[in-house]
């Protein structure tokens, strides 16, 4: 019997699950807004994995990207010591705008249409 989830799956939800507590406390210490690992995609030869991270509420003035770019080496490190793979991929940080737009459709639906 197949497994339901494939190997990629597994090591992208253990990154996660190892990632999330460290992005959430450097996005405390720089005061960022809420910062989320919304998802990650590891490729089929587990060399590089993405992470989408959804920012919300940081100060128009930081590069909040740019900051949890300096921190993937940290990441990365956590990652290997947790997860003890022959070869950890090699962190990669997608912009996730959904939670943004999901918003904005939220507000747009809530104002009323002119003429009605």
């Amino acid at each position: 019997m197949p497994r339901e989830f494939g190997r990629n799956v597994r090591i992208a939800d253990a990154i996660q699950r190892v990632a999330a507590p460290l992005v959430t406390a450097l996005a405390r210490e720089h005061k960022m807004g809420m910062v989320t690992i919304t998802g990650v995609d590891v490729a089929a030869d587990l060399t590089v994995a993405h992470l989408f991270v959804s920012v919300l509420g940081a100060p128009p003035d930081m590069d909040a990207i740019g900051l949890l770019r300096e921190a993937l080496p940290r990441i990365r490190t956590a990652v290997a010591q947790e997860l003890r793979l022959k070869k950890v991929p090699a962190l990669k940080l997608s912009v996730d705008s959904s939670a943004e737009r999901s918003v904005r459709i939220a507000e747009l639906l809530r104002t009323p249409k002119p003429g009605t």
